[in-house]
């Protein structure tokens, strides 16, 4: 349900076919809401049946025609509905296999365990280099859309960002620490309160 209101979101910036809004969906918002490709065409189908955008198909000389979507002034409604209305529960509890795979931990050498903090580590730093890939974008994309205040709404996508890298930050840390303590583990009496 939420990849519909982020796509009404991105669209109130103005009019987009289905590869430009995937594009901007990966440099903005992916890091809190991914999408494939054929989601988003599934989704703006059901989005224009719902009337919350419509579509006119764009003449092209030089390659195949596009469908060029606008959120409607329902869509705008929906959109604003959605922002303003605030579920008690706003994250929802995931599956993670890392952690549990981790819970039963004690099952592995040492050294096999290590070896999955030190990659769940590596991956965590791609992460976050990706996070720092996308907010080098910000600017670029709110010089393109006609919005009202560019500068307000970078502030509000960097809000976003910054807590994405804070966690990874903190994450890094806990994994840091557990091999740490690992490390320091040899079947005696360890200070497990660092």
């Amino acid at each position: 349900m939420s990849l519909s209101y982020a796509m009404l979101g991105l669209l109130t910036y103005g009019p987009m076919n289905g590869y430009n809004l995937k594009k901007i969906f990966d440099k903005s918002i992916s890091h809190v809401w991914a999408a494939s490709l054929s989601q988003i065409y599934r989704e703006l189908s059901t989005l224009e049946k719902k009337g919350y955008v419509t579509s006119i198909i764009q003449k092209q000389e030089d390659g195949p025609d596009k469908r060029i979507y606008s959120i409607t002034d329902l869509g705008r409604d929906a959109f604003q509905d959605w922002l303003k209305n605030f579920p008690e529960q706003l994250s929802f509890y995931q599956r993670d296999e890392f952690m549990l795979r981790i819970f039963f931990g004690s099952r592995l050498e040492k050294k096999e365990i290590i070896k999955e903090f030190e990659h769940f580590i590596s991956q965590k730093l791609d992460h976050l280099k990706k996070l720092n890939e996308i907010e080098k974008t910000f600017n670029i994309y709110s010089s393109e859309f006609t919005v009202e205040s560019a500068e307000k709404e970078e502030l509000f996508w960097h809000f976003t960002i910054k807590q994405g890298k804070m966690t990874i930050e903190v994450l890094i840390k806990w994994a840091e620490e557990c091999i740490k303590q690992l490390e320091e583990y040899n079947s005696s009496k360890i200070n497990l309160k660092k």
